[in-house]
């Protein structure tokens, strides 16, 4: 019996949604459903789907700001300095125990210890650096100052880290206690006047020291490795929010007057100063895969449209046996859409920030491997490396489970720019010791694949792979004709 009647698959405007049964997903005609999980695909990688939604269109590259600033070195901060006087605005970056300014591609400050990492927050035009160790700096259109300035640099705290202005006033963090200093008045604020102060973070069983600090509007929210409080610039309160926290201040994201961070090993959170709500569901095969060694060094951005948070390397498990490992991804959150992509980068990232430059807004990163690149431009990863993709079908069984099927004949792909790519199955999950095998090559607008020989089995996955060059691929989806498709009498 021929398949009674064709089987399109189309939209992918859902993004990622993984680990979700194929009766909700591509396969059936299963009604009352979100459009999410319908047009949802189960896993793909360098791919996106807010930029024309129905479509997976490969992302975009990376390129280098300035030179390469420390060769083989791991980016320890990075930090747009915006000044009120635009000319004396810098991007920094650290490699090495050096702040290098990234226009100019020279050392700015010295003196830092090479491994920790170094934090930035700016106030009254000036911009303070801690790392919990060494001397305080700071930066203004003069230079940078150890001592004094309109920050007090003389009475930070000694081992502070982590600085932030909340309501006119600077604070930093040591171990599990919150610094604050005056309100400023005359461009100045002091941390040991009257009216600066400090804050014992509850020392509840579990909690930890204080990992980083984030402001929603209203409260000040304290991070710690286990637990989450906020401060509204007078009392703590509830005192324990929610017994969950981040192992990574850089983690910490502020979009859209919400605040998004990684806890691990449950995944990626939103919160407006109240009960954290997990959004990263769709990907929790991804979040499964995240080496938990990288925990402390998940680093993200938020441009207001997308959350972006470097992964590290991630080992998926799709379940039946079948693992795979994808170096330097990166999971990009879509605020309005609730979508997920997954990419993955030449570079490893360990830091990102935005860089204003000529009134353009970018999202750069520092790698490990001493340089800040440019996110979302050109069509290839610097260094002239490939952008790979993968689109992964949900899980067909033409709506007949119990039957096995023979497809034959041609199946027809529908791609923009995609020629050179590769069509491939999975059979019944691969068991028996089956793998990815290659259908056929993708070639052109319409691409009339047919299988090199007969696919026999009661349920396939399919895959749509290749490399971009020169121009973004779209792709728009796969369709199985009646003729392709024949319905068999056996079960397997």
């Amino acid at each position: 019996m021929q398949l009674p009647q064709p089987l399109l698959w189309r939209d992918f405007e859902g993004g990622n949604m993984q680990a979700i049964s194929s009766d909700i997903t591509g396969s059936t005609n299963v009604v009352q459903i979100t459009l999410a999980v319908k047009t949802s695909v189960p896993f793909s990688m360098n791919l996106v789907y807010q930029e024309e939604l129905g479509l997976a269109l490969t992302r975009k590259g990376t390129a280098i700001v300035g030179n390469q600033l420390a060769a083989s070195q791991v980016c320890q901060g990075l930090f747009n300095h915006i000044d009120t006087a635009s000319a004396s605005s810098k991007m920094f970056a650290a490699f090495n125990g050096t702040i290098y300014d990234v226009v100019a591609g020279a050392s700015s400050s010295g003196g830092w210890d090479a491994t920790l990492p170094i934090r930035f927050g700016t106030f009254l035009n000036t911009t303070m650096a801690l790392n919990g160790t060494s001397q305080p700096q700071a930066y203004t259109a003069g230079g940078w100052i150890t001592s004094g300035g309109n920050l007090d640099l003389s009475n930070v705290p000694v081992g502070a880290k982590n600085p932030i202005e909340f309501k006119s006033r600077f604070y930093c963090t040591v171990s599990d206690v919150l610094y604050f200093t005056t309100v400023a008045v005359n461009n100045s604020v002091s941390w040991t006047a009257a009216g600066s102060g400090n804050l014992l973070i509850s020392r509840e069983d579990g909690g930890g020291v204080i990992q980083g600090l984030a402001k929603v509007p209203g409260y000040l929210l304290i991070f710690k490795q286990h637990s989450l409080k906020r401060w509204d610039g007078q009392s703590t309160f509830p005192e324990d929010l929610v017994s969950l926290g981040t192992q990574s201040a850089e983690s910490i994201v502020y979009g859209q007057s919400t605040v998004y961070f990684f806890y691990g090993p449950k995944g990626f959170y939103a919160t407006q100063g109240n009960f954290p709500v997990r959004i990263s569901r769709p990907i929790q095969r991804v979040v499964d895969g995240i080496d938990p060694a990288f925990y402390s060094k998940i680093n993200g951005w938020c441009d207001n449209e997308h959350v972006y948070w470097s992964v590290g390397n991630v080992t998926i498990d799709f379940s039946g046996g079948f693992k795979e490992t994808h170096n330097n991804v990166v999971v990009r959150y879509t605020i309005d859409t609730q979508q997920w992509a997954v990419l993955k980068y030449g570079a490893q990232f360990q830091r990102m920030t935005k860089y204003v430059t000529g009134g353009t807004i970018l999202i750069v990163a520092g790698d490990n491997n001493g340089n800040v690149l440019q996110l979302n431009t050109g069509n290839q990863d610097y260094g002239n490396i490939p952008i790979s993709y993968i689109l992964q079908s949900p899980e067909f069984d033409f709506g007949f489970r119990d039957k096995a099927k023979k497809i034959d004949d041609k199946i027809v792909v529908h791609t923009y720019n995609a020629s050179g790519g590769t069509l491939q199955v999975l059979v019944n999950h691969g068991q028996g010791g089956r793998t990815w095998e290659n259908v056929g090559k993708v070639e052109g607008f319409v691409s009339w694949v047919k299988p090199q020989k007969p696919l026999i089995g009661n349920v396939f996955e399919f895959r749509i792979i290749g490399t971009v060059t020169g121009y973004p691929v779209r792709i728009r989806g796969i369709d199985f004709l009646t003729s392709s498709v024949e319905i068999l009498e056996s079960t397997t």
